[in-house]
């Protein structure tokens, strides 16, 4: 899922806008000038982030850019260390996912149920922290990215480095499932109370 696709869903976009505190208008799929300003605000929001930490690999990036820009920055606040860390030990690593549609995480719930595909997530669309733009998973690779190194011990190195930062959360501190990639945002209580909010905006 890339940014020009969520914005391609305009209703989508305009609750991720109004989610961001950038969007004061309706949800009604009409793009207009309150929607205009509030993207305008996003983009400066953006700006900064990549100011203050920088820029990264072009998948990273294309990653990065579907979260909230509040998570956001936190990604960039992470993968910095987490390259950094990386580095020392002779791998990289990358963002690998951000934001996704209810199809695509129906499409990756599918996987090993009712389709091909190894088994990836436990949850259904809506049901998915990725669902509101404050989450993101990472990948390990070898310096070259030709080898994907899977759910490595080195998971569990990066993944720590989230826990030192602001209202994060990293997925390896849970029990059912432990997800070592995830990292998000702390934004609401669960994911039952995200979705109804994102869905009543």
């Amino acid at each position: 899922m890339t940014i020009s696709e969520i914005r391609r869903d305009t209703k989508f976009w305009q609750r991720m806008l109004k989610l961001a505190g950038f969007y004061v208008g309706r949800i009604d799929g009409i793009r207009g000038v309150l929607q205009e300003a509030a993207e305008t605000k996003w983009a400066q929001a953006e700006y900064e982030a990549k100011q203050e930490f920088g820029t990264f690999d072009e998948r990273s990036e294309q990653n990065i850019a579907t979260l909230l820009p509040s998570a956001q920055r936190i990604a960039r606040m992470w993968l910095k260390q987490a390259k950094e860390e990386a580095a020392k030990l002779g791998y990289d690593v990358r963002i690998i996912c951000g934001t996704r549609t209810y199809a695509e995480q129906d499409g990756l719930y599918a996987q090993e149920r009712t389709k091909k595909g190894a088994k990836v997530t436990n949850a259904r669309g809506g049901y998915s922290w990725h669902k509101f733009g404050l989450a993101f998973d990472f990948g390990i690779f070898s310096t070259d990215c030709k080898t994907n190194y899977g759910e490595s011990q080195h998971y569990k190195t990066l993944g720590k480095l989230a826990m030192t930062l602001p209202n994060t959360t990293w997925g390896g501190t849970w029990k059912n499932p432990v997800d070592e990639p995830h990292i998000q945002l702390n934004m609401f209580g669960s994911v039952s109370k995200a979705r109804i909010a994102f869905n009543s905006l």
